[in-house]
């Protein structure tokens, strides 16, 4: 009977598992296929760009919301609910005959995204305790290492192999074997929702507030590019602020009534919580930009092709994958101290990547940055599923869909921000570049977006201090 129960608890991990893998790949491997939709299409490289605008501006403004649909109406039931949306969205758009009907479709796969994508973290919390909670975090911290830094390497590869005329479309096929695969898993082993989540209600203004509060924040962080962000764009995040202020009276207000609002007012009580949320939100801000601005420089600046880009940072992928399957061993004996650990690495790698670049006028080979970018991605494997673990660890069990889709969403608006801020500074510094080589200027500008991600990094070290000093269920 236990060896049961325990198989079924381990398809119900790799059930969810692979949704992590699928949304996330998604982020990045169509960056890639731009170009060849443009011609295919005979699109616009504005309104293209929406295929990526799109789906991450979908994918983050509904996450709190789906949490908490999880909480009300089952995570398993959402969770297959986004799943099919997912793989309708995915043939949908890899048939697409119009710039139009693409965007629309990943719009609609990217809120498909969304809606799952909190239920991962809940329903790993319901059936593992203890022990097996971290092992299960760790893996999803390696499923989220991987997912980000393989994408553009597995779009490329895709359409050296389909051709340039329809590879692209091959890069949405790809997903549909894997979200069958996710959606027989999931109907078999996923757990029915408990009595307890048919009390939670729902609250109509409160979406509405958080909907409005999250579009002004995130379009202007997605929509403009990290070289095209004006002042008007900035206007609109601040717009963001009176609407986050009212959701939170509202939620008071809502609680004091005896009812249950979309944001729990007693999660933003919780020290802990908040503290882990915002230390995500900072480190996804440093950890996702590292990629734009290493693929953009190997590629454009170096004039390489975007295998050997995707080949460059796979070294972070292999040391991420490999600390975070083993990061739980390491934060039962260490806390909080592991993240102080895996932010110090990640530091000094990224620093001795600069000082690599620094020291080259031009293009070089991609072997003299492994292992700095090995020491960066072990550190960030030792970060990722602890900070899940002592966050998430510090939520009730009726709460813990809509606390997710919070921590899911502080870290989609961390990647904003990072993107934003490191890509502004990045495009800044190559514009008033006077080096005589192109190679030269993208080298420049890269160092400088790397010492911004080491501040960012080095800031996150003031939060940690604020978790718990160890894991638990």
């Amino acid at each position: 009977m236990d060896a049961t129960k325990k198989q079924t608890k381990n398809w119900a991990l790799v059930a969810v598992m692979l949704g992590a893998f699928i949304s996330l790949l998604d982020t990045t491997i169509v960056n890639v296929a731009l170009p060849d939709m443009i011609k295919s299409l005979h699109a616009s490289s504005e309104s293209i760009e929406w295929v990526i605008s799109g789906y991450a501006l979908a994918f983050g403004v509904i996450l709190i919301l789906a949490g908490r649909l999880g909480d009300k109406f089952g995570r398993k039931n959402m969770y297959m609910i986004g799943i099919t949306l997912f793989l309708i969205m995915s043939i949908t758009a890899g048939f697409a005959g119009s710039e139009a009907s693409l965007i629309t479709s990943r719009v609609i796969q990217g809120l498909a995204a969304g809606l799952f994508f909190p239920q991962i973290n809940a329903i790993i919390m319901d059936i593992f305790k203890g022990e097996k909670l971290g092992q299960a975090f760790g893996i999803l911290g390696a499923v989220i290492g991987i997912a980000t830094a393989i994408g553009p390497l597995s779009g490329c590869l895709l359409i050296q192999a389909f051709g340039a005329e329809n590879g692209w479309r091959y890069v949405f096929f790809v997903n549909i074997p894997f979200v069958i695969l996710t959606l027989i898993l999931a109907f078999f082993f996923l757990p029915k929702r408990s009595v307890k989540q048919e009390k939670v209600g729902f609250d109509f203004l409160g979406v509405l507030l958080l909907t409005i509060a999250l579009l002004l924040l995130l379009y202007p962080l997605i929509s403009s590019g990290a070289n095209n962000f004006k002042l008007y764009d900035f206007i609109l995040m601040l717009c963001s602020i009176p609407f986050f202020f009212l959701l939170y009276k509202w939620s008071v207000r809502e609680v004091n009534q005896g009812k249950n609002p979309l944001i729990s007012p007693h999660l933003l009580k919780n020290k802990e919580f908040v503290s882990g949320m915002i230390l995500s939100l900072v480190y996804f801000a440093a950890f996702t930009s590292i990629f734009f601005v290493f693929s953009l420089t190997w590629q454009t600046g170096f004039d390489r092709s975007a295998i050997i880009s995707g080949l460059a940072v796979s070294p972070f992928a292999l040391g991420s994958m490999i600390a975070a399957a083993n990061s739980n061993r390491f934060a039962s004996k260490m806390g909080r101290k592991l993240l102080v650990v895996g932010l110090l690495l990640v530091a000094s790698g990224l620093a001795l990547t600069s000082l690599i670049f620094s020291g080259q006028s031009g293009a070089f080979s991609p072997w003299l940055t492994a292992i700095p970018l090995l020491i960066a991605g072990i550190g960030s494997g030792l970060i990722i599923s602890p900070l899940n673990s002592f966050t998430l660890s510090t939520v009730a069990g009726t709460e813990r869909g809509g606390a997710s889709g919070m921590f899911n969403t502080a870290q989609r608006v961390g990647s904003s921000f990072g993107i934003a801020i490191v890509g502004s500074v990045f495009f800044r510094v190559l514009g008033n570049s006077t080096a005589h080589s192109k190679a030269l200027a993208f080298s420049h500008s890269l160092q400088v977006s790397m010492y911004v991600n080491i501040f960012l990094l080095l800031l996150c070290l003031i939060l940690v201090f604020r978790l718990p000093k160890k894991t638990h269920s």
